[in-house]
């Protein structure tokens, strides 16, 4: 009796561990196959945008920049070039950012002063782009491929949307220890990222205050990055944005970045 009640315990417990281990893969799988949508979905050929850059500190003083920013997409990689107009003390500056297969972005920033253009290494993409609130990290798109996806909830969102709450960790070398995202999953758009740090605290967030559909692609038109240690703001305006323009492959060369 005894021996059988222990079988009857030992396969309950198999039986459960076999269901929670289904339910993580599932929820690991749903989650990818979000994060592909978001990464893959349709966001023009290549489009040109006209941005505002507005940088808050903590006691609300406000400095304003003038920015242009090229894209393009090559299948499963882009290119993003950016250009800053205004003010004079910005004007010239530059930033090229390709995407490679397998491997970190290649980027390259620009400064008038030095009169050419400078690769970012490995070791520099924690550092702050241009004394925004992102890094060189954060100026490139995360491929799914390289964080681990749970599913954790899905919550509202937006303007009466849901949106679907995913926790991604990286499984290579990154300034963060966790991404926090809410995914708006009718417009395959990321909405919000809370960013955790080493010490296992929320150390910036990134959020969409508003978007519209434009030559019908849901487009972020303003949207704002806040880090709390620094209790700094960064906000991007779009002021207006044209998609499928047949953009140069030149655009995206070193000789246009160093363009003066």
């Amino acid at each position: 009796m005894i021996k059988r009640w222990c079988r009857i315990v030992i396969s309950g417990v198999i039986l459960v561990s076999s269901v929670l281990v289904y339910n993580i893969f599932a929820q690991e799988h749903s989650a990818k196959a979000i994060m592909d949508k978001v990464f893959t979905r349709y966001d023009g050929d290549d489009s040109y945008s006209e941005v505002e850059m507005v940088l808050l500190d903590k006691k609300g003083y406000e400095r304003k920049r003038q920015l242009e920013i090229y894209t393009k997409d090559y299948g499963k990689l882009i290119k993003t070039y950016i250009k800053f107009t205004e003010p004079a003390d910005i004007r010239g500056t530059a930033f090229l950012s390709i995407e490679n297969e397998g491997k970190d972005n290649t980027q390259y920033l620009y400064l008038p002063a030095l009169g050419r253009a400078r690769r970012i290494v490995s070791s520099q993409k924690k550092l702050r782009f241009v004394n925004t609130d992102y890094t060189y990290e954060d100026m490139q798109r995360r491929r799914p491929e390289d964080d681990k996806h749970m599913f954790l909830r899905e919550e509202a969102c937006g303007q009466g949307e849901t949106c679907a709450v995913i926790e991604s960790v990286p499984k290579n070398n990154s300034q963060y220890t966790k991404r926090i995202n809410w995914v708006d999953r009718n417009k395959e758009l990321i909405l919000r990222t809370d960013f955790y740090g080493r010490n296992g605290r929320m150390i910036k967030r990134f959020k969409v205050l508003s978007m519209k559909k434009i030559d019908n692609i849901w487009t972020a038109v303003d949207v704002i990055m806040e880090d709390f240690t620094n209790n700094h703001k960064t906000e991007l305006k779009i002021e207006s944005i044209s998609y499928n323009q047949g953009i140069s492959d030149e655009m995206f060369s070193l000789r246009v970045l160093e363009k003066d």
